[in-house]
């Protein structure tokens, strides 16, 4: 492929060219279909001879996703890399093709938490199974400890995230809110919960499920897959969601609940 000449421009006065790349991704563009229509985060749009190829969107807790027609993921990677250091883009993990995945793991001066394969699945209400014999319910004040466990534990188990390293003071906050919002649903009773998960995104693009966790005690009984139908029972539209290659158990699951293969990206957390 012929040389190729780039252009940053900024996401927001590019935005209907990044909105475009980004549902055009399918499942790996609803953060940022979402996010632009919130008007969240920042990043960039990333044109080659005059034509919008690639956009970069990076959220407020740290999280950046790069988006790339795939016959320029190879062609762009430098420029990516090179617009996401020129623009500054603080990122804590990035989700995106995998050599720009592996080109910013290059550029880190440490080992990463993770750097992986994630993959995509998607479901909406008309592929909703149904699994009964669990009651979900919204999660409630009661549940905030339950909670604040169960992240804990999902952080260590699939980001090598050990507890002593996050500040409680904000993960409670951050569980407090969630519980206002309410964007977690749980499994169980309250202040005694079994099973939990967390809406992350909500917008235009559907929802996105995130922190999906059952306590080890409760494996092996449907509580995941039921608590996943709920959502895509009720949800307006699409519901996406994105698990690690290699946990089949999870897959599974999302499989029993009635969610299909969208997809895939490369993921890295920096340590």
């Amino acid at each position: 492929m012929p040389r190729l000449r780039v252009q940053l421009s900024d996401l927001y006065d590019d935005e209907p060219a990044a909105r475009a790349l980004a549902a055009a991704a399918g499942a790996h563009g609803v953060y940022v279909v979402n996010a632009l229509a919130a008007g969240e985060g920042d990043g960039f749009v990333l044109r080659a001879d005059g034509a919008p190829r690639a956009v970069a969107w990076c959220g407020p807790r740290g999280n950046l996703v790069v988006v790339c027609e795939s016959r320029y993921e190879a062609a762009l990677t430098t420029a990516l890399l090179d617009g996401i250091e020129r623009e500054r883009l603080v990122w804590r993990i990035v989700m995106g093709p995998t050599p720009v995945v592996d080109g910013l793991r290059d550029r880190l001066p440490g080992k990463p938490l993770v750097h992986r394969d994630q993959l995509y699945f998607c479901g909406d209400r008309t592929l909703a199974a149904a699994l009964r014999g669990v009651a979900v319910r919204p999660a409630e004040a009661a549940d905030r400890d339950g909670l604040v466990q169960a992240t804990l534990l999902l952080n260590q188990s699939d980001l090598n995230i050990q507890p002593a390293r996050v500040d409680r003071r904000w993960l409670r906050d951050t569980v407090d809110e969630r519980i206002r919002d309410g964007v977690t649903w749980v499994a169980g009773p309250p202040a005694g919960i079994w099973c939990k998960l967390d809406i992350g995104s909500d917008g235009p693009a559907g929802r996105v499920i995130e922190g999906v966790f059952t306590f080890a005690e409760r494996r092996g009984q449907g509580l995941a897959a039921a608590l996943v139908a709920a959502c895509l029972a009720v949800a307006p539209g699409q519901v996406t969601l994105h698990v690690s290659a290699q946990n089949h158990a999870a897959q599974r699951a999302y499989a029993r609940a009635g969610m299909r293969p969208a997809g895939g990206c490369r993921l890295l957390l920096s340590g």
